[in-house]
Parts: C-alpha cells; sequence; structure tokens
C-alpha cells in the first residue's frame, strides 16, 4: 500500500461521498497505525489506543467504525475476551503485490505479441515468462519470511515486556492485560513500555493502570524515544520540585497573628492612679481598732463572772 497514493485517493473520494469529521479522524489513526505495523493485510489495535491518538470516547469510537465500515473504507472483526478488534483497510489502489503480478502478466503479454515474429522471438517469450513467474514467486517467498521475522521479533518483545512486569512485583499477566500490552508494543516500542514500568516502579506503583497512564501521558505528548520520555520525566519532577518550594516559600511569608487573650498582658497601670492613705489615717485606724480590743477584753470579763 502507498501512503501518499492513499491519502490523494481519501481526498479524491470525500468530494463526492460524506463522511463525518470522526471517522475521518479515525480512518487517519488507522493508516498511520497499519504504516507502523508495515502494511500487513490485517491488524490489531486496542480501542483505548484509538481513544488516545483520537481524541474520541469509546461510545463514539464504536459509532464511527460501523460508519466507515458501511462507507467500504475499512473492515474489523470484533473478539471477545477483551481481546483487540481485528482491523483490515480496504485501498483504493492496487496493493503493490498486485501490481507487480499485473505488471509481469503485461509484460508477459507484450513478449508473447512480439513472438509471433519468428520461432527465435517465441522461444525469447517462453524464457521471458518462465522468469517473470519465478520472480514473482520468489518475492512471494521473500515477503513470506520477512511477515514471519516481524511476527517473531513481536514474540520476543512480547515477552520481554512480559517477564520485566512480572519480575518487577506488577503481578501475573492475564488475557485482558497482555492483550492491552502488546497493542501499547505495537503503538510505541516495547523499550517505552518498559520505561513506563521503570517509572512506575520509581513511584511505588507497580499496577498495569498506573503504567498505562503514564504511556497515554506520552503518547498525548509525541513521545517516540526513551529519551524523550526521560526528558518529560525529568521536566515533570523538576516542576514538581519548583511547585514544592513555592509553597514552602509561600507559607513561611505568611505571617499569623492571634488576638490574645486579656488575661495573657494585664495592664497594670490602672491602680498606679489609686490614692494611698495617709500617715494621720493610717494612725486613726490603729487607735479604732485598739478601741475595739479594749471593749471586747471587758466583755469577756463580765461574763466570765
Amino acid at each position: 500500500m502507498n501512503y501518499i497514493k492513499e491519502l490523494n485517493a481519501f481526498y479524491d473520494w470525500l468530494e463526492l461521498n460524506e463522511l463525518s469529521p470522526s471517522a475521518i479522524n479515525l480512518w487517519y489513526a488507522l493508516m498511520h497505525i497499519n504504516n507502523k505495523a508495515g502494511w500487513t493485510e490485517t491488524f490489531t489495535v486496542a480501542e483505548s489506543v484509538l481513544c488516545v491518538k483520537t481524541g474520541l470516547t469509546d461510545r463514539t469510537l464504536r459509532k464511527v467504525r460501523n460508519e466507515l465500515k458501511q462507507k467500504g473504507r475499512i473492515d474489523f472483526v470484533s473478539r471477545k475476551g477483551g481481546k483487540a478488534p481485528i482491523y483490515n483497510i480496504i485501498p483504493f489502489e492496487p496493493s503493490e503485490k498486485s501490481a507487480e503480478i499485473n505488471s509481469e502478466e503485461l509484460k508477459a503479454t507484450e513478449i508473447n505479441s512480439a513472438g509471433s515474429a519468428g520461432d527465435s522471438s517465441v522461444g525469447r517469450s517462453a524464457g521471458s515468462a518462465g522468469d517473470s513467474s519465478a520472480l514473482i514467486k520468489q518475492n512471494k517467498t521473500k515477503q513470506n519470511e520477512t511477515k514471519k521475522e516481524r511476527e517473531e521479533e513481536r514474540a520476543r518483545d512480547f515477552r520481554e515486556v512480559v517477564s520485566f512486569f512480572e519480575q518487577n512485583g506488577f503481578g501475573a499477566v492475564g488475557g485482558y492485560i497482555g492483550e492491552r500490552m502488546a497493542a501499547w508494543i505495537d503503538d510505541m516500542s516495547k523499550e517505552i513500555v518498559i520505561e513506563a514500568m521503570k517509572t512506575a516502579v520509581e513511584n511505588g506503583a507497580k499496577t498495569w493502570g498506573y503504567v498505562e497512564t503514564i504511556l497515554r501521558d506520552w503518547c498525548q505528548k509525541g513521545v517516540q524515544t526513551v529519551e524523550q520520555a526521560r526528558a518529560v520525566q525529568l521536566a515533570f519532577k523538576e516542576q514538581r520540585s519548583k511547585n514544592r518550594s513555592d509553597n514552602v516559600s509561600n507559607r513561611r511569608k505568611t505571617v499569623r497573628t492571634e488576638m490574645l487573650p486579656e488575661w495573657f498582658n494585664p495592664d497594670y497601670s490602672q491602680h498606679e492612679d489609686e490614692k494611698q492613705p495617709s500617715e494621720e489615717e493610717l494612725e486613726r485606724k490603729r487607735r479604732e481598732l485598739e478601741e475595739r480590743l479594749k471593749k471586747y477584753r471587758k466583755e469577756g470579763d463580765l461574763a466570765r463572772i
């Protein structure tokens, strides 16, 4: 499949066919994923990955996916057990394989036509047709070998990611997590998925949900390499450290004032203006006290008589 030709053909097709903007968005996302997969006839991708790439909700994604199928632009097969659907993009242009075969058939026809000029030409035509047939078989074998190598590489990448996941205490990989894991490996890379798991371990959150949150964030920020992922993490840590420093500084600048109770700082000055008794007054009070005491003594003596 030729990417540029398919895009041009899609634009031409839209001039005569109505398609919702969300469906157009999904078609572009599927083309991008199929391109990264090496233009395989069929490929799988998780709905969560498509939601991240398109910004569509699950419900809208399913709706526009059916729209593309009804318009004859894609075909897909849903699978049970949380497995990712199988997609097939219906091309506008003939595949390279078909074009190659048609080209060889055209060459054979031209040679056969020229062969009517004489026996020697017929001999050459037969030989060329045989060579063309052998070339087609050789190319087909090479394509099969390339596809097999790609599948073996994907299997090795998946095993490596699963091994890291289980050895670092995330738990066992079930069918659903395995499907999601394989989809992220296809969409980003084995190295980036492992880097996301390393980040989860460093943050003490060893769950697949946390890893997937990191991957969604990196996907939205256009991360394509481990170096870019680490740069994003470093920027996040620096920003978080700056925020903490600002918070501490703000707390230090804030001075808390409280109203003190009246008893905490008594005012003794109110007693300074009170009039102090004179010596004469003190003497008078002393005499009155002595007279009272004498009186009490006399009354006590009479009571005993």
